[in-house]
């Protein structure tokens, strides 16, 4: 029975003593037995150390003393000579003591795995306050102690005795007798070195208050630190516990090589992050100071550079669409632009709506509310995340529509982040407006423009809300009379108000837009389009309507300070006059166009003519806007006429034709004076203007 147990037994004891190898042998710990182990010894103090100083002096030696030893081992080497050192700073006195005990702690270390492990813990333990890289350039300086010793003796000269006395004594004439293990010993050494510069190097960048998001690669490298932190200082103390190699008399490689390997790939993964912390600082960095360029701008030019071109390209060039051919960026200096940021996918809508915008640019007036047309350009800036040879076809097919300056590149865009993060860009179409100075004065005229067209010129956002208010008294006073108007005027449907004495009239018109509201083309653009016949239910609610215009402007008139509203008013009084009638044109609640009827007739019965307009411009309103103004051309000029019932302002002061292409004074062509038989004016019912009782105002042609 004994005799069957033995080889069990046995094979327990070695399975025992493998175990007891294993968990005693840092070599074959995980990272995270080991951060767990080491994060033990450490305390958070506000103590500072100035372990910079202290790592210049050991640099020094180790970068000196490892060009001595390889000039022994392999004759060659960097000459000491041009080893460059780092100054400590004036006045440094090193902890000589605290070094001088770690060091003979290194030296007195037991031969073993598990022996260089606890000197490794006791050395941490003592250094528990010091910062993550304090610590280890307290053990590569206790450990430089004695390695830059030894080489510093090899060089001594045959005259100084004290120096041949002491080299002597450590043994440094054996130099000589084992030069592969001191080359291999020197590659720990330099890798030793490294590892440590690259824990500096890290724990300097992770005090600088970068933040998580912007610099991941420094926060996982954080976490690794303290495990980096060990292996240094066991890599340390394996050197040191193994000088006597440089004496010749072992050669026992074989622990070395497995901290050799170890440490590689520490400082392999250090330098990957390193390298890569360095890459997203730098992008974090170029992004900071483009985005001061952005908030503190002085020049359009040098905003556009940093929104689009990598700092080394000197003279950008941007595409030229109108002239085909590449041009300076400098053609943007002095003028406003408005930025066109999008991907290459669904944008022939805001294509079709530029374009529309470019041309308004060219034509009359050439300047309006001080700003000149000719000042305004157009800078496509396509954003794509992978230029595959699809993409590149997709953009030289839209190039092609483009009569505007594009920006042409196949390379990352240097600002995506400022574009995304500061123009707040979301992979959809946006317009943001810059001015001369380069300071955005529009964030994204898009849906002013998509409401208003080249009418919101100059973009700012205060031209959004003059337009939006421009027509409020409109809509006010036709809710009052007719409230389910309401209904009529929500979202993007085109309505067509229109009104006037002439029943033939009325009803042609309604025709006309029925064909066009069941029009192919009109499907295909996606326009909904309505007509409301204004007094056709309750004729009642015309003379109401126009008594509630008619006292609003008069309040007007009086007021010191013009309303800017006071044009569309005199507009619409002046076509309540003409024959056969008005029509008002609305996208919404946003009035697009006010024109008299034969005109507006005309453009609407014309539609065959002018149909492909619709998909081509910017939208319906814009192609029937376009065509009704060439139509009104054709017509002779007319007096404007305005009959003012109930008038109580002093009739002599000047009234402005409502005419943009006139603005001459309006004559006074007659006056009528009205009795209301002892009423008040506010009492008395108010008389149709053609009974009499009324002032009229006449531009004659």
């Amino acid at each position: 029975m004994s005799s069957s147990m033995a080889p069990s037994s046995l094979v327990s004891n070695v399975s025992a003593y493998s175990q007891q190898a294993r968990t005693s042998n840092p070599l074959a710990w995980s990272d995270d037995k080991i951060l767990e182990t080491v994060y033990l010894t450490h305390v958070h103090t506000g103590e500072r150390y100035d372990v910079e100083s202290l790592f210049n002096l050991t640099s020094n030696i180790l970068k000196r003393s490892t060009a001595v030893a390889d000039s022994v081992a392999s004759k060659t080497g960097t000459p000491v000579g041009l080893v460059e050192d780092r100054l400590p700073l004036s006045g440094y006195e090193p902890p000589i003591r605290k070094l001088k005990h770690i060091s003979a702690q290194m030296m007195s270390t037991l031969p073993g795995e598990h022996h260089a492990h606890m000197t490794t813990m006791s050395i941490l333990d003592q250094l528990k306050s010091h910062t993550w890289d304090g610590k280890a350039i307290f053990a590569l300086a206790a450990f430089s102690l004695e390695y830059g010793n030894f080489w510093h003796l090899v060089q001594t000269p045959s005259g100084d005795t004290l120096g041949r006395s002491l080299a002597t004594m450590n043994r440094v004439q054996s130099v000589d007798k084992n030069r592969q293990a001191i080359a291999d010993y020197n590659s720990l050494v330099k890798n030793l070195l490294f590892a440590v510069e690259c824990i500096t190097e890290l724990e300097k960048l992770s005090t600088k208050g970068y933040e998580h998001k912007d610099v991941p690669a420094l926060s996982e490298a954080m976490q690794e630190i303290p495990v980096a932190v060990y292996w240094a200082i066991i890599t340390a103390i394996i050197c040191a516990n193994h000088l006597d190699l440089l004496f010749g008399d072992s050669d026992d490689r074989y622990e070395l090589s497995s901290y050799d390997v170890k440490l590689a790939s520490i400082v392999s993964k250090l330098k990957a992050h390193l390298t890569r912390s360095r890459k997203h600082i730098g992008e974090l960095e170029d992004y900071w100071r483009r985005k001061r360029v952005l908030q503190t701008p002085t020049e359009i030019v040098e905003v556009l550079k940093v929104l689009v071109f990598h700092n080394e390209i000197q003279d950008p060039l941007v595409f030229d669409g109108l002239n085909r051919q590449m041009v300076s960026i400098e053609v943007f200096r002095k003028k406003h632009v408005l930025v066109f940021i999008s991907g290459l996918d669904s944008i022939r809508d805001e294509i079709r709506l530029l374009q529309s915008i470019y041309v308004g640019l060219q034509e009359e007036p050439r300047e309006l509310k001080g700003y000149r047309k000719e000042d305004f350009k157009i800078l496509w800036i396509p954003i794509v995340d992978d230029w595959t040879l699809l993409h590149k076809a997709e953009f030289d097919n839209l190039k092609l529509e483009m009569p505007w300056y594009v920006v042409e590149y196949f390379y990352p865009l240097a600002g995506i982040r400022l574009i995304r993060e500061d123009l707040s860009y979301k992979n959809k179409p946006i317009l943001p407006v810059l001015n001369p100075l380069g300071r955005i004065v529009n964030h994204n005229a898009m849906h002013m423009i998509f409401v208003w067209g080249i009418d919101a010129f100059p973009f700012r956002p205060t031209d959004d809300e003059s337009l939006t208010q421009k027509w409020n008294w409109f809509w006010a006073e036709m809710k009052k009379v007719y409230p389910r108007l309401q209904d009529l005027i929500k979202g993007d449907t085109f309505i067509f108000i229109y009104g006037g004495t002439d029943p033939k009239w009325t009803q042609d018109f309604a025709l006309a837009i029925e064909k066009i509201k069941r029009h192919e083309i009109t499907r295909k653009a996606d326009a909904v389009i309505e007509h409301f016949h204004f007094g056709k239910e309750d004729k009642r609610i015309v003379p109401r309507f126009w008594i509630g215009i008619e006292s609003l402007f008069a309040n007007m008139i009086q007021k010191k300070h013009k309303d800017p509203t006071i044009d569309e008013i005199k507009s619409l009084l002046c076509l309540k006059q003409d024959q056969p009638g008005w029509v008002l044109l609305s996208k919404g609640p946003n009035v697009k166009l006010l024109g008299r009827g034969d005109q507006m007739y005309a453009t609407a019965v014309d539609f065959e003519i002018w149909k492909e307009k619709v998909l081509e411009k910017a939208g319906f309103d814009v192609a029937f806007k376009e065509y009704y103004e060439r139509k009104r051309r054709e017509y002779p000029v007319a007096c404007a006429n305005m009959q003012l019932a109930n008038y109580p302002s002093d009739i002599l002061d000047p009234i402005y034709c409502p005419d943009s292409n006139c603005g001459r004074s309006m004559e006074i062509a007659s006056v009528s004076y009205k009795c209301c038989h002892g009423h008040t004016h506010e009492n008395a019912e108010v008389a149709p203007a053609e009974s009499g009782g009324f002032v009229q105002i006449e531009k004659r042609s």
